[in-house]
C-alpha cells in the first residue's frame, strides 16, 4: 500500500517545540505541523515505590 498526496496518516512522535500555532514532532527527522492537527498523548510512567525495601529481621 503506498500513501498518497493528502492522505490522513497517524503517526508517534515526541514534541520538541511549540511555536504560537505550530508544533515540532521528532519522528526523525523533525517535522514541523499546525497545532490543529496534532492529538496529545500522554505516555505512561510507572508509580513510583514510597516505602523501601528493608528486611524486618
Amino acid at each position: 500500500m503506498k500513501a498518497v498526496i493528502g492522505q490522513n496518516m497517524e503517526v508517534t512522535g515526541t514534541v520538541t517545540r511549540v511555536d504560537g500555532d505550530k508544533v515540532t514532532v521528532s519522528l526523525r527527522p523533525l517535522v514541523t505541523v499546525d497545532a490543529e492537527y496534532v492529538r496529545l498523548v500522554e505516555s505512561y510512567v510507572a508509580p513510583k515505590g514510597k516505602t523501601r525495601l528493608v528486611d524486618k529481621a
